[in-house]
Order: structure tokens, then sequence, then C-alpha cells
């Protein structure tokens, strides 16, 4: 569970592991503290453990979040000493062959490779939840060994979930949908297409509570990928574009002949969400206008709309 307003429990920052970006992070983290930017360096280039003790609830999850999104590998932990839980998410390369990677899953994993295929193709992957960290931590080295595979390990305690439709959602759906967002001062995300964004998880409970049959898809931003197209263009001479595309993406230069929004063509495969909103930023300021799809969306076997 990730903190809440009313929650009065303390919690404790840890650093899992070493980071190149200390320099970058010990600034912010001595201006939340109140502490010198080389106390605060110190703290961020020492052995994993903790930096940060007896943080409110707020301002906890406000520099868990500061300090992940610079690639700090962070741990936030109660001061009850309940030990976290963590999720894992497993997925495929953009590369891979899902189904002989679900053999090798299998045989690791005790579970059918059909079962971990269909997992796999989903948005976020095969996901395992609620892992005290030593089993998280044993499961993630023996996957290492497997190429082509993508794991990731998100705690609980500092999750930002977006909810994204998976079929359309009916007028009633979409009316309780608004409230409940209203109510947790949320609001959709029109770039990725969430219908919800920015939830922790006791928002994100209260939200899917509010519409439990609208079908509606948590997913930790950590864990989203997407693939962004290329669905039309302005200001470009038609040469020019074609050689900078064919450049960029190594298709043929007669593929972009004509760009339309019933035939994207596909930039960019699995983004992270960050990555992303700068991609989409980058393309808009060139003059090119891009749709992303979260990645395993258009597979996913409970969407008959897409």
């Amino acid at each position: 569970m990730q903190p809440t307003g009313s929650d009065t429990s303390h919690f404790t920052l840890l650093l899992a592991a070493p980071s190149a970006v200390a320099h970058l992070a010990a600034p912010i983290l001595a201006d939340h503290l109140g502490i010198t930017t080389g106390a605060a360096l110190q703290r961020l280039t020492e052995s994993p453990g903790p930096i940060a003790r007896r943080l409110a609830p707020q301002p906890a999850q406000l520099l868990y979040s500061l300090l992940s999104a610079l690639g700090l590998n962070l741990l936030l932990q109660r001061d009850d000493d309940r030990s976290p839980l963590f999720d894992l998410s497993i997925q495929p390369s953009i590369w891979v062959d899902p189904g002989r990677l679900s053999r090798r899953l299998a045989r690791v994993l005790g579970l059918a490779a059909e079962t971990i295929e269909v997992a796999i193709a989903r948005p976020g992957g095969l996901m395992l939840t609620a892992l005290p960290l030593a089993e998280a931590h044993a499961l993630e080295r023996r996957l290492a060994a497997i190429r082509g595979l993508i794991v990731l390990r998100f705690e609980r305690e500092g999750a930002f979930y977006d909810l994204f439709p998976t079929r359309v959602l009916l007028s009633p759906e979409r009316d309780a949908l608004a409230l409940a967002l209203q109510a947790e001062d949320a609001r959709p995300d029109p770039l990725t297409g969430a219908c919800a964004a920015g939830l922790n998880e006791a928002a994100c409970t209260r939200v899917l509570a509010a519409v439990p049959a609208a079908g509606l898809l948590a997913l930790d931003r950590s864990i989203q990928r997407f693939d962004l197209h290329l669905v039309g263009v302005h200001g470009w001479v038609t040469g020019d574009l074609a050689d900078f595309l064919a450049t960029r993406t190594s298709l043929p230069r007669a593929r972009f002949e004509v760009i339309s929004q019933d035939d994207p063509i596909t930039l960019d495969r699995g983004l992270t969400h960050a990555v992303l909103r700068q991609f989409c930023a980058d393309y808009a300021a060139i003059g090119l206008q891009t749709r992303p799809c979260l990645r395993g969306l258009t597979r996913f076997p409970d969407n008959p709309t897409l």
C-alpha cells in the first residue's frame, strides 16, 4: 500500500543499490531533508541502506517518486518493521520469439508454457505478486540467465497506477468513473489513453470498486511499455520526410508516401512511460503527429474493441 494523507505511519527510504546518478539526486535529497548537499551525496554513495528516516507519508512518497525518476533503486518501508512486498513483471524483449521464451520460463517457474505465452503477451506481462524481497531477489537471479527477458521489480509502497480501458465503457460506467476520479482528484491521460492516471494503490482500489464490471486494467507506470505510431505530418516536404523516416526506422522510402490514421507507421517499440512522453514531445516539435499504444493491449484477450 502506498502512503495516504490519513496514514499516521512513518517511513524509511532505503537505497537498494549504488547509482551513477547520485550527484544529480543529492541536491533533491538535501533540499527535502534540510541537510547539506555533501551529506546527501555521502548517503547516496555509501553502501546500500537508509538514506532518510521517520518520513511522514506524503513527503516519503514525494521523495521516493522524485529520486526514482532519476533512476535510483529505492525501497520505501514502514517504520513498524513490516517487510515490504514486491511485484515482478516478466516481459519479452521486442525481438524475442515468445513461444521459445515461454518454454524456457516454464522450466524455471513450473507453469505451463501455454499459460506463460498468453500472460507475457498482455500489458505488463506475466505478473508475480506480493513477493518478499528475498524471494523476489532469488527469482531475479534465476531468470537473469534467460536472454530476451525483461524482469521489472516494483514495491507497492511506491507504485503509481494508471487505469486503461479494455473495452468501450457504457454510459453508466463512464459516469461512475468520472465521479470516482473526481473524488480522488484524478484525471485521464489523453497521451497514453489511460482513463485514470497517477493513482496510488488505495485510490486505485477505490476507483476500481466504483466500476467493478468495467474491465479496467491497472498497471504501475514502471512496467508500462508503449509502441509509438506515426499518424500524420505537417510542415514537411514529402521527399525530406521520407529520407528522415527511412533513416529513423530502416523502412523503405516508399512506405512514407502516404501516412494516415488508418495506416499508421510504427516509429518506436517498447518505450517506457517517461521516454514515451519525451519522444512524443520531440516528434511534435518537428511536425510529426504520433499515437501511442500500450504494448500488449492490441493482443489482450479480454479486449474485443481492438
